[in-house]
């Protein structure tokens, strides 16, 4: 049978769009084989793909207080360190039975994209623990320290590619769902230095975005385009816009992940 991927983009706040869309795919039995994930996306689709519910994620987002996520850092290459953010996503491994199991071994397949700042180049983080790689995928520069991993400097993958479609593509999937909750054009002027900086990246890379759309058999569009992307106390309202995008595509989705799965077996068996 082929699988069927999730490709969850960067975003910031509004990233938590990424959770309603999963919550909605719970209750209507959308089953996920593959996720791909950067940034925001990366960070909920690694602790999905490890077996937490989308319900347990939100709660802890929501319940954890914001001065636990924070370790400032000037001195080390950004305004926090994040050795609080990593420190958290362990917690809530361990809470749920997860913290020692390596990446290799999720119930669902899952990659994180990172940038190593040493070579210039996108990284496809697979293995391992995944606090460390969420650390290096959730390290946005000039606010999180990046995460240096022997002779490598990681950063946010958003940095070079904010939806990594492409990563999620392999001969046994028939299906890929593409989130998208990137803005790139807003009305409202940035509020601070850091949304100056994190539009700029959105404009950088919205050529990449758009081609990588192309690549998905269906993508979701979550309405978050009103709230700015570091504004934490929109955290429910980003959560809700998944659902509700979800929920209004469900059915034309399901019938699509339907047809590609019979065309998948037809085709498997033309080739035997």
């Amino acid at each position: 049978m082929g699988k069927t991927g999730l490709v969850l983009g960067g975003g910031a706040v509004r990233g938590l769009a990424h959770l309603g869309v999963l919550k909605a795919f719970e209750r209507h039995g959308i089953r996920i084989d593959r996720i791909v994930g950067t940034s925001m996306g990366g960070a909920i689709g690694g602790l999905y793909a490890a077996g937490v519910s989308a319900g347990d994620i939100e709660q802890l987002l929501l319940s954890t207080p914001k001065y636990r996520l924070i370790d400032f850092g000037i001195r080390h290459r950004g305004l926090l360190a994040g050795n609080a953010v990593h420190n958290t996503i362990n917690e809530l491994l361990q809470r749920h039975g997860k913290h020692d199991l390596p990446i290799e071994q999720f119930p669902v397949e899952f990659k994180a994209i990172a940038v190593d700042l040493m070579i210039g180049k996108q990284v496809v983080l697979d293995q391992g623990d995944l606090g460390t790689v969420l650390r290096a995928t959730t390290a946005f520069p000039g606010v999180f320290a990046p995460l240096m991993d022997g002779d490598q400097m990681l950063v946010d993958g958003g940095v070079l590619n904010n939806l990594p479609v492409e990563e999620a593509l392999a001969e046994d999937t028939c299906f890929v769902i593409a989130v998208d909750v990137a803005r790139e054009h807003e009305k409202k002027p940035p509020r601070n230095m850091v949304e100056v900086v994190y539009r700029s990246y959105s404009l950088m890379t919205a050529e990449r975005k758009h081609a990588s759309l192309k690549l998905a058999d269906f993508v979701i569009r979550p309405d978050v385009g009103t709230f700015a992307a570091f504004d934490f106390t929109k955290s429910q309202e980003c959560i809700k816009a998944g659902e509700d995008a979800a929920e209004q595509s469900i059915e034309e989705l399901q019938r699509q992940i339907r047809i590609a799965k019979a065309n998948h077996l037809i085709k498997g068996a033309g080739n035997k």
